[in-house]
């Protein structure tokens, strides 16, 4: 999901006493104006709604093969074999 913002965007919102006083509050001790201090409030707020939706989540015994599989990789395939040489070569003609 893509939202097409500008600098000069706006965000127009109303306000109750006690959420006022509350921010009012809470800015004076982070030294920020009010137009920082929300937009900082929101990306914190926003950043943990979506950590909390987005991750991922593993049961126990996803977590010991994951770390088996690593502790202990599989050989490697002819068909992996063939894509690792196929990424080099891609790779190797953008080398700066």
């Amino acid at each position: 999901m893509s939202v097409n913002v500008t600098k000069d965007d706006t965000l127009k919102f109303r306000i109750d006493a006690v959420t006022a006083d509350m921010m009012e509050r809470a800015r004076f001790h982070v030294k920020l104006d009010k137009s920082k201090f929300v937009r900082h409030s929101i990306r914190e707020k926003a950043e943990a709604i979506i950590a909390e939706h987005e991750k991922t989540l593993f049961t126990k015994d996803d977590w010991y093969m994951f770390f088996d599989m690593l502790d202990n990789p599989s050989k490697p395939t002819e068909r992996m074999k063939k894509a690792a040489e196929k990424y080099k070569d891609i790779t190797a003609s953008h080398a700066v």
